[in-house]
């Protein structure tokens, strides 16, 4: 289990573009809060520049200076129509968000349980076979002892929560996998926000999470 950063294989994976839109979400939002791994990708850039001044240039076509030319005259495309602005849903009203999650697409909720709420994330790119969701859960719950089928990030917004792996708090980096098994118990002093992003559902190991889990539906 890797906490409190994300580890570097899938910053750079962020970098290449490789992730699906939840997980680059994730991470992205993990940079708006954590400026040392906003510097490693900044170094990500400079290695990646300097790759490049090594690299031995190509011949270019007979025909390059005209396509070059041809697409210099083209007449200007219209400029695009600006991004409509997405407003924030009632509930999320009073928690300090993270820029990089003021944009995104979260039209509403359901309750998963008791004091436990779900907001989905809704993407244009295809997300199939995976989930993104802000969770709120309050202050002392104790979730049900679960695993995971596949990789589950999730990025700490408000509170904290303890497992037997630690404690996580704003900001924090959290992935797991089908290797961890726990039950995470959530602050007493305050209630919990978190950012997830699953590529496969999580498994209960309780007879109530097994429950619950229809009414989750994570």
């Amino acid at each position: 289990m890797t906490h409190v950063h994300p580890p570097e294989d899938l910053l750079w994976d962020y970098h290449r573009g490789r992730l699906s839109p939840g997980m680059r979400l994730v991470v992205r939002t993990h940079m708006d809060l954590c400026p040392q791994c906003r510097s490693e990708l900044r170094l990500f850039d400079q290695v990646g520049g300097a790759l490049l001044e090594e690299i031995e240039g190509v011949a270019m076509s007979d025909t390059a200076l005209d396509l070059a030319m041809a697409r210099i005259e083209r007449p200007d495309e219209p400029e695009p129509e600006p991004a409509a602005t997405i407003k924030r849903p009632a509930f999320l009203e009073g928690f300090d968000l993270p820029e990089s999650l003021k944009t995104a697409n979260i039209p509403g909720r359901y309750w998963a349980a008791p004091g436990v709420w779900i907001a989905p994330v809704k993407f244009d790119e295809d997300t199939q076979g995976t989930k993104t969701y802000l969770m709120f859960v309050r202050r002392g719950m104790v979730m049900p002892e679960h695993t995971h089928r596949g990789c589950e990030i999730t990025l700490m917004l408000k509170g904290t929560f303890n497992d037997l792996n630690g404690s996580y708090s704003r900001g924090d980096f959290v992935l797991c996998d089908e290797t961890i098994q726990h039950s995470p118990a959530v602050g007493a002093d305050e209630d919990c926000l978190c950012l997830v992003a699953q590529d496969g559902l999580i498994l209960p190991k309780t007879l109530l999470g097994k429950l619950l889990q229809p009414f989750a539906r994570i």
